[in-house]
């Protein structure tokens, strides 16, 4: 039986959001990255998600949370956010981009765990199997380095506050058009004129990205973060500190601002108190 990272499968589930209980029929859409058997992940020992797609075209989409068990939904489009009021702007923004997140820093930390066991195993003079192999080789290509140290250095996480404080910086907390039309929370741009998945900015002439959904637009900030040359001093920093405070000093290269930049990030941070969400969770129940 083969089987993808993002299953189309048929959920009906209860959840209970405020004081209502709402039944919820949710397809998770069918958008296949790579194609693995199952064997694969029995052997590897990678976590999965049952992620919920879904589009909110209004405020009253957009799911409520609860830290100790974040919903792992995806938003596919999101209603504009600009013309409410600050505070539930910010809250609904939240609401948004943190499962996401999560999900993103979950696939990362499960990846990671199994590098260290294959690490450990070869040390130990054991082979790995044609499965490990292909993982490895798979990871180390996608990370561009040929090393276990440098991948492992590479394959981390980001803080959820410091990857919270960015998103609301670079859309202006769910304000801007290239959040709500092309679903980029984190302003990357695009420099190949051939791409098809871009918008174009109003003043100049340079192109944003677009992504399908939110945790495209999330994974790929990290993977900018954990492989572009820019960001190097801070992988090295983060294999000591997870501190959101320490690893922002080291995002001067993000915006043309530098230093300024680094201290409106650390702002952000501490006036939203982010640091409230680095311990949320996805929700158990949807993890295999």
């Amino acid at each position: 039986m083969k089987i993808s990272h993002k299953k189309e499968i048929l959920i009906v589930f209860s959840l209970l959001i405020g004081s209502s209980a709402v039944i919820l029929i949710i397809i998770l859409s069918h958008f296949v990255t790579k194609t693995y058997t199952e064997p694969y992940y029995r052997e590897t020992g990678l976590q999965r998600i049952a992620i919920i797609y879904k589009e909110a075209y209004q405020i009253k989409d957009i799911i409520k949370i609860e830290c100790s068990q974040v919903l792992p939904v995806v938003y596919k489009k999101v209603p504009p956010l600009a013309d409410f009021p600050v505070k539930e702007k910010k809250e609904k923004f939240i609401q948004i981009i943190l499962p996401s997140i999560l999900i993103a820093n979950l696939r990362i930390s499960t990846k990671r765990a199994k590098i260290i066991k294959l690490r450990k195993k070869l040390e130990k003079g054991k082979k790995l199997t044609y499965t490990e192999k292909r993982f490895l080789t798979e990871l180390l290509k996608e990370y561009k380095t040929d090393t276990i140290d440098e991948l492992l250095k590479r394959l981390n996480i980001v803080p959820v506050s410091i990857a919270i404080a960015q998103a609301a910086i670079e859309s202006g907390w769910g304000s801007s058009r290239f959040f709500t039309e092309g679903n980029n929370v984190y302003g990357m741009w695009t420099f190949k004129k051939e791409r098809k998945n871009k918008l174009k900015a109003k003043k100049n002439k340079v192109y944003l990205k677009t992504y399908p959904d939110i945790l495209s637009s999330v994974e790929d900030y990290i993977y900018s973060l954990n492989v572009s040359w820019a960001y190097e001093k801070l992988r090295f920093v983060r294999l000591k500190s997870t501190d959101p405070m320490i690893l922002s000093n080291y995002l001067e290269k993000y915006s043309i601002l530098r230093k300024k930049y680094v201290k409106r990030v650390k702002t952000v941070i501490m006036e939203n108190k982010l640091e409230e969400y680095d311990s949320c969770k996805i929700h158990p129940a949807y993890i295999y």
